[in-house]
């Protein structure tokens, strides 16, 4: 039996667990994972920094793959920390910039000529260009800090006065510290919100369902953005798809190798669809959270075929094959997210099969802020405590099956959108 470790601790990192137990030739572990990820999964004591750690673990066990769930471990090297172990599912740190650096990345979108929003970047040393700027812009106006944000770096202004404000938080290192200290002021865009997935494998890809995340707070999306707060799947027909290759992913690799670089990894392309055309708003270097936990259940094929298929690099052979109907995940945060979270309130734990994942025949659980608590309880940690995947023919049948099993798991506090899998328009 191969073994496979997940690095991370949220619901991507589940449903990633998940989807390998359920091959049934994989032994399962995560570092560190959270208190809701029960056995078979195997929950290992060392966190996604800690590298010379995971190298002993690696040794030891004899791990055949390695994948890396969150950003940060991969902006920091961790593929070139232990590619030379084992198989690695991340991209190395100097493909990092598309998803570390908005600003690198609009750069690069402009200079391949990939549709996107026309945009302005600013650094802390131009915070004077900036503001005549901003107080002469027509609104609204799409302001992103350029680094690493936990996906919350992203703020829609209507007005200069809003602008300026975040903005200047952003340059003076009150908002994100060091990842807004340069700004990516872009044209506002309205249509309907797109994530499109590829796996990479260096030489050839394949493509995974399409989902559409909802990212800001509130219903009728209004409010803060967030790390996502549901979404749904598949999304979108092939006709469209076969646009998104034509005009994103092929320029994509193309411009990626013209700089002597291939990926290889997860790819996440964050689209805005204006009238059938794709905009690119940005890329991720690793699957999205929540959609993981929307196009993986999805997924007939077993994740070891997947994994053998990375490992020799013969992507572009391997079919994905879904299976029919809709996966639609609702997220529950908890109060005062994502500005300031509460943590500790405790959450009824029952006895769940799958690894602490299978809620119901249709239903399915991925944890993220939790960890254990007394009894049969959990206590949430703060922020997105878990994503609740409801699966059903049709998008009605399985929001319906979403919406239900969140009543099955309150607590204190617990924030949810209501609209997941009915709205459509969004802005961004």
């Amino acid at each position: 039996m191969e073994k496979v470790l997940i690095v991370g601790r949220g619901g991507r990192e589940h449903s990633l667990a998940h989807k390998a137990l359920q091959s049934g030739r994989l032994k399962v572990f995560i570092a560190p994972g959270n208190g809701g990820m029960l056995p078979p999964l195997i929950r290992v004591p060392i966190q996604e920094h800690e590298i010379s750690a995971l190298r002993d673990f690696i040794r030891q066990e004899k791990i055949n793959y390695v994948i890396i769930g969150p950003e940060l471990p991969i902006a920091k090297g961790i593929y070139d920390d232990l590619c030379d172990l084992t198989t690695v599912i991340a991209p190395p740190q100097k493909l990092s910039f598309l998803e570390a650096s908005k600003a690198k990345a609009k750069q690069f979108l402009e200079l391949a000529g990939i549709p996107t929003a026309p945009a302005m970047i600013f650094t802390r040393d131009q915070q004077a260009e900036m503001e005549s700027y901003l107080r002469a812009a027509t609104y609204p106006l799409v302001l992103k800090a350029s680094g690493l944000a936990g996906g919350k770096g992203v703020f829609i202004a209507t007005s200069s006065q809003e602008a300026l404000e975040f903005a200047r938080g952003c340059l003076q290192g009150q908002k994100y510290g060091t990842a807004g200290q340069t700004i990516v002021v872009e044209t506002f865009l309205e249509g309907e919100e797109r994530s499109v997935f590829l796996l990479a494998d260096g030489k050839s890809y394949t493509l995974l369902p399409v989902a559409r995340d909802y990212k800001r707070l509130l219903d009728g999306d209004k409010g803060p953005n967030t790390g996502g707060m549901g979404g749904y799947a598949p999304a979108e027909d092939l006709s469209w798809i076969e646009v998104v290759r034509e005009k994103v992913i092929e320029p994509t690799f193309a411009a990626l190798l013209r700089m002597g670089l291939s990926y290889h990894g997860f790819l996440y392309l964050g689209l805005m669809k204006v009238q059938g055309e794709p905009y690119v708003l940005e890329y991720n270097v690793r699957l999205g959270d929540p959609e993981a936990q929307l196009i993986l259940p999805l997924i007939a094929n077993s994740f070891d075929e997947i994994l053998y298929y990375y490992r020799i690099q013969k992507l572009g052979n391997l079919k994905i094959r879904v299976h029919p109907g809709y996966a639609v995940g609702v997220v529950a945060a908890t109060k005062g997210y994502p500005e300031a979270p509460q943590k500790g309130h405790a959450i009824y734990f029952p006895p769940l099969e799958e690894g602490g994942s299978r809620l119901g025949e249709k239903t399915l659980i991925y944890w993220a802020g939790v960890e254990k608590g007394e009894s049969n309880y959990l206590l949430t940690t703060g922020g997105r405590s878990y994503t609740l995947v409801g699966l059903g023919q049709t998008l009605e049948e399985a929001r319906k099956q979403a919406y239900a099993g969140m009543e099955l798991l309150p607590f204190e506090g617990r924030y949810y959108r209501k609209d997941i899998a009915q709205l459509n328009t969004c802005y961004s």
